[in-house]
C-alpha cells in the first residue's frame, strides 16, 4: 500500500468522525438544527460584501472557501439570501455544489450532502469536501459550480 492509499484511507476513517463532531445542536452556546453530519445551517455572524446579480438571482452567496483538517479538507461557506431560490436551485441533485479550481478535476461534496435539507434567509450552510489529490491550496481561485450554475471566482483561504 503506497503513502496516498493510506493517507486516504486514514482520511476515510477519520471524516465521520469530524463530521459527527461538527453535528452539535449548539454553536457558541447559541442553538444550531443540524441538516445531517456534513451540512448545518447556523445563522451568519459575520459581515459579506454585497452580493453579486447572479448570487442574488439563485438566492445563495459564497461566504468562504478554505482548507482544514490539514489541507485534507475544503469547508465550503455560502449564505442564503432567498431560502425558496435556494431550494430552487439546490433542491435538485444534479446542482450539489461542486469545487472546479484550474485544470483539476472538479471536487465532489460527499453523497447526499444537502439531501433534506432546509433553508431560511440569512442562514450560512456548509459543506466539507475531501481535496482529493490537493486540488485546492490556499491562494488558488475557485469556482462553485451548481448545475450550470457558476458561481465565483473565490480565493481559497
Amino acid at each position: 500500500m503506497n503513502i496516498a492509499n493510506v493517507r486516504m484511507s486514514l482520511l476515510s476513517a477519520a471524516l465521520p468522525l469530524v463530521l459527527a463532531a461538527c453535528a452539535s445542536n449548539e454553536v457558541n452556546n447559541m442553538p444550531v438544527a443540524s441538516v445531517n453530519t456534513a451540512v448545518h445551517a447556523i445563522k451568519i455572524v459575520q459581515k459579506l460584501p454585497p452580493p453579486s446579480a447572479l448570487e442574488t438571482q439563485y438566492g445563495i452567496q459564497i461566504a468562504h472557501v478554505g482548507l482544514t483538517a490539514s489541507g485534507g479538507l475544503v469547508d465550503l461557506r455560502f449564505k442564503v439570501l432567498d431560502a425558496a431560490k435556494a431550494g430552487a436551485l439546490l433542491g435538485n441533485p444534479a446542482n450539489t455544489p461542486m469545487l472546479i479550481a484550474g485544470d483539476m478535476p472538479p471536487l465532489m461534496p460527499p453523497h447526499k450532502a444537502l439531501h433534506g435539507a432546509r433553508y431560511g434567509q440569512g442562514q450560512l450552510v456548509y459543506i466539507l469536501y475531501p481535496n482529493m489529490r490537493g486540488a485546492i491550496k490556499p491562494g488558488v481561485e475557485v469556482m462553485v459550480a451548481m448545475g450550470d450554475v457558476r458561481l465565483g471566482p473565490v480565493t481559497a483561504q
